[in-house]
C-alpha cells in the first residue's frame, strides 16, 4: 500500500508539472478571489492567467451558455417558433431560484427568441426548463443532447445534470471547459446580441427582464462594477457554486475572454468578486499585454534555394506584413523563439508576394502568434536550365537503361563491322575466282 501511495503521489505531481509546462508566465499580479479562473487572449488563443482552471466546479447559471447552445442548433427559426408554458414545468421550480415570470402565462405561447431573453438576462430557470423539454421531448433528453455537445466540443471534465445549474452533485464543470463552451456560442446566431442586452422586455410583459451582469449596467446603483469594455455573457450563483461569471471584453482591437467560477459571496457583506476579479483581470491584461513585432514587413526570416531561377540560386522570405506576437509588455526575450515551417528549396517561377510556409512565435513553449512568409521578390523561370536539369535528372534515375542501349549500339556496330569485313573477304574471293577463271 506503501508503495502504490508514493506511485500515485509522484504521478501527481509529474501530471501537474506537465501541465503547468504548457502555461506562460504573462507575470499577471492581480490579487484574485474566485477560485477558479480562465483568461484567453481571443485574438491569439494565448492563455493570459489562470487559476484552478481544470478543476471541478459547480457552475450554476453559467450552465445557460450550454442550454442556449444546445437550443439554437435544433432551432432552425428561433425568432418565430412559439412553445407553449406548460404548468407543469414550473412547479418544481424552487421558489426563491431566479425566474423570467412564466407562472403568470401558463398556456400561453411564446417564441424560442423571447425565452432566450428571459433565460440569459435575469438567469430565468423557468425559461430553461420550457426550451429544455421543447426541444429535447423532454428534460432528461435534453441533457442528453447538452453532455454529447461537451463531448463533441472536447471539454474534458464537464457533466451536465440539468438545463438551468440548480445544484447536483453530478453536475459540474471547469472553468477551462467553460471557456471552451462560450467561445463555441460566441458563433452562433443571436448569442452575443442576446447576452450584452441590459433589459429585454418580452411579448404581454408588464415589465422588462434585466440582465444580472452588472458589468454592463452604467449607473450609480452599479458603479463599483461596471466595466465599459465588456460583452455579455452569463453570471451564477449558488450557495455551493459561490459567485460565477463568463464574459468578454474589447478594447483597442483586443479580445479576451474570462471564466471566473466559485468567488465566495456574503449577502452581508454584498460584494461580487467574480465581477471585481473579471475586470481587474481585464484591465491588467489591456495595460500590461500587447503586440511586439519580432520581424519587420521586409526583415528576412528565412533564405531557401531556388531552382531554375534566371539569376537567381536564392531567395529572401519576409513576413506576410509583420510577425507579430502577443507577449507581457516586458517580456524575457530568452523565452521567446520562432519557428519556421517550409521547405528549404523551391522551383521557379516564384510570384512576389507568394506564401511559402508559415512562421510561429512561442513564448514558454506556447504559441502567441503566427504569420506566412512570402517571397520577397520575383524569381523567373529559365527554361534552358530546367531543360538540361531535367534531361540530367532523366539519364541519372534511367542510368540502368541508358547503359543497356548504349552497350546494344556497341553490339550492333561491332555486329556491323564483323558482317562488314565478311562481306569484304566474300567479294574478294570472289574477285580471286573470276580472275583465275577467265
Amino acid at each position: 500500500m506503501k508503495r502504490i501511495l508514493c506511485f500515485l503521489f509522484a504521478l501527481t505531481v509529474i501530471l501537474a508539472t506537465s501541465v503547468s509546462a504548457f502555461a506562460v508566465d504573462y507575470g499577471c499580479d492581480v490579487n484574485t478571489v474566485s477560485k477558479a479562473i480562465y483568461l484567453e487572449n481571443l485574438d491569439t488563443g494565448a492563455v493570459v492567467y489562470q487559476k484552478s482552471a481544470q478543476e471541478r466546479m459547480y457552475p450554476a447559471s453559467t450552465t445557460k451558455i450550454m442550454t442556449y447552445v444546445v437550443v439554437v442548433e435544433h432551432v432552425n427559426d428561433y425568432e418565430n417558433t412559439m412553445v407553449t408554458i406548460k404548468e407543469e414545468l414550473l412547479t418544481g421550480l424552487d421558489p426563491d431560484s431566479t425566474v423570467m415570470g412564466l407562472k403568470d402565462h401558463v398556456g400561453e405561447q411564446y417564441s424560442v427568441r423571447d425565452l432566450l431573453y428571459g433565460m440569459m438576462l435575469p438567469s430565468g430557470n423557468d425559461a430553461a426548463l420550457v426550451l429544455a423539454d421543447y426541444v429535447g421531448n423532454g428534460i432528461p433528453g435534453f441533457v442528453e443532447m447538452m453532455n454529447a455537445k461537451a463531448v463533441e466540443l472536447g471539454c474534458t471534465d464537464t457533466h451536465f445534470a440539468n438545463p438551468h445549474g440548480l445544484f447536483d452533485s453530478n453536475h459540474y464543470s471547469t472553468a477551462k471547459d467553460m471557456a471552451t463552451i462560450s467561445k463555441y456560442a460566441r458563433t452562433l446566431p443571436g448569442f452575443m446580441t442576446i447576452t450584452n442586452t441590459v433589459s429585454y422586455t418580452p411579448a404581454r410583459f408588464d415589465q422588462p427582464v434585466t440582465n444580472t451582469n452588472y458589468m454592463l449596467i452604467n449607473d450609480s446603483e452599479h458603479a463599483m462594477y461596471y466595466y465599459p469594455y465588456t460583452k455579455g455573457i452569463k453570471t451564477g450563483y449558488l450557495d455551493e457554486a459561490g459567485k460565477c461569471l463568463v464574459t468578454t471584453a474589447e478594447k483597442d482591437g483586443f479580445h479576451y475572454l474570462c471564466v471566473a467560477l466559485g468567488a465566495e459571496y456574503s449577502f452581508t457583506e454584498d460584494v461580487n468578486y467574480a465581477m471585481l476579479d473579471t475586470a481587474s483581470l481585464y484591465e491588467w491584461s489591456f495595460t500590461n499585454v500587447g503586440y511586439q513585432t519580432l520581424y519587420g514587413p521586409t526583415e528576412v526570416v528565412k533564405s531557401v534555394e531556388i531552382q531554375y531561377g534566371k539569376g537567381e540560386k536564392n531567395l529572401n522570405l519576409i513576413p506576410e506584413g509583420e510577425l507579430k506576437a502577443l507577449l507581457p509588455n516586458r517580456y524575457d526575450q530568452n523565452l521567446v523563439r520562432v519557428e519556421v515551417d517550409c521547405e528549404d528549396r523551391f522551383e521557379a517561377p516564384i510570384s512576389k508576394g507568394q506564401a511559402l510556409g508559415k512562421a510561429t512565435v512561442y513564448y514558454d513553449d506556447m504559441t502567441v502568434g503566427t504569420t506566412n512568409i512570402v517571397a520577397a521578390n520575383d524569381v523567373e523561370l529559365d527554361e534552358m536550365q530546367r531543360f538540361f536539369a531535367n534531361m540530367s535528372e532523366w539519364l541519372r534515375t534511367h542510368m540502368l537503361l541508358v547503359v543497356g542501349i548504349i552497350l546494344v549500339i556497341i553490339l550492333l556496330i561491332i555486329l556491323l563491322i564483323v558482317i562488314s569485313k565478311a562481306q569484304k573477304k566474300k567479294a574478294a574471293r570472289e574477285r580471286y575466282r573470276r580472275r583465275y577463271r577467265d
